[in-house]
């Protein structure tokens, strides 16, 4: 075990970034260039036997024999006293496994990644490498939306037939071929299409095809059990994945080419997870369609409604009350400028109107005499509020 701080070669450790079946790893930092790699260290503690060793030494030559977008590219490997380091690039994001957990992928999401996975095989297969260990922790999903095939420990070239024991098998239980689990030697390329058809089958149906109490159940239900029905309303991705499960390697897809090729013909617009619809994509069509029109007609049955509502009240004669005669509207009264009081008549300066005779005279001493002699239309004049009739003498101009 290493610490954080100790320098190993050339390579400061910052981090420890967790533990695999085949040693620990690092986030380290070259001390010259000042990158920052990956460095897998297998100790000689863990080296537990000879094979362990081997299986390690093999991931490093085979892996750093393949440069691929889709890989984790190896830099460098060197002894460390007794010690085996792998130092390879550095991968942020997460594994697929990791977002699984989080949250479920759409049929679209699921497609892309493994269209990627299967063109790195494809470029290892056709190198004579076969991975033997394809699952969602060694499918790396990086965060600028690469997928990357990490973990090449139990990889191994085709002609290869050692470190792999008749009636032993290697690799993750719910992801292992038939052949695999049976610990055949002659495997081929065709177990890795076995385990991708799993993970993809994960990645649309929600679940893996086959569960069990422990190993033992689920690798005979890889061996015995015919591939699950998957619970997807898309046909052409249910037959995908029932040849990709295929018990007998002749009956899957030949090649990773094949199986590339044959996902990226399948129409995946509207295909999601299946999470117990009470209706299929047709019928809910079809109801929003029937609504959408339902709506329209009764928004144009409204609009016209009104329409026709204010045609009608702008023919309509005007009421009485608004037909009064130009003549008989009474004189708008001066304007008045606002009081603190609004509610209060305003006060209009009226002449004093004489009420005996003796007041008429001293009146007329000090006044001209009206010229036309009609005092009541003087006052009148003078104080429009008041509507006194005129009296025979004013009408005659006499007192």
């Amino acid at each position: 075990m290493f610490q954080v701080g100790q320098s190993l070669g050339d390579y400061a450790i910052l981090q420890e970034l967790g533990k695999g079946g085949y040693g620990t790893v690092y986030k380290v930092e070259h001390t010259i260039t000042g990158r920052r790699e990956a460095m897998k260290i297998l100790a000689a503690s863990d080296a537990s036997s000879p094979e362990r060793s081997e299986r390690f030494l093999r991931e490093i030559r085979l892996q750093a024999s393949l440069s691929h977008p889709n890989i984790a590219v190896v830099h460098t490997a060197f002894w460390v006293n007794d010690d085996l380091a792998l130092v390879c690039e550095l991968l942020e994001g997460e594994s697929l496994k990791q977002r699984l957990e989080r949250q479920a992928l759409s049929h679209k999401e699921a497609m892309e990644i493994m269209a990627q996975v299967l063109e790195a095989l494809s470029y290892a297969h056709a190198r004579g490498i076969i991975h033997r260990d394809i699952s969602p922790a060694n499918i790396f999903l990086t965060a600028g939306g690469t997928v990357k095939i990490i973990d090449f420990g139990l990889a191994k070239a085709a002609t290869d037939l050692r470190l792999t024991r008749e009636g032993s098998p290697v690799g993750a239980a719910h992801y292992m071929s038939p052949e695999q689990i049976r610990g055949a030697q002659d495997i081929d390329a065709r177990t890795d299409i076995y385990s991708c058809g799993v993970v993809l089958y994960e990645l649309l149906a929600g679940k893996r095809p086959f569960e069990g109490d422990n190993a033992f159940d689920i690798m005979k239900a890889h061996t015995e059990q015919p591939p699950p029905q998957s619970a997807l309303d898309n046909p052409q991705l249910s037959e995908v994945l029932l040849r990709a499960l295929a018990k007998k390697p002749e009956a899957r897809f030949q090649s990773a080419d094949a199986f590339l090729q044959t996902i990226q013909n399948v129409r995946i617009e509207g295909t999601e997870p299946n999470r117990h619809r009470s209706f299929k994509r047709p019928v809910l069509v079809m109801v929003c369609v029937a609504l959408t029109i339902l709506l329209g007609t009764l928004v144009a049955a409204v609009t016209t409604t009104l329409s026709n509502a204010q045609s009608q009240a702008l023919a309509l004669p005007l009421p009485p009350i608004f037909a009064t005669p130009a003549a008989v509207i009474p004189p708008t009264p001066p304007s008045v400028p606002k009081t603190t009081q609004p509610h209060k008549r305003p006060h209009v300066a009226a002449a004093r109107v004489p009420e005996t005779t003796n007041d008429l005279e001293a009146e007329s001493e000090t006044k001209p005499r009206n010229p036309g002699g009609k005092i009541g239309g003087v006052l009148k004049r003078i104080n429009p509020f008041q509507h006194k009739a005129p009296s025979p003498d004013d009408a005659n101009g006499t007192k």
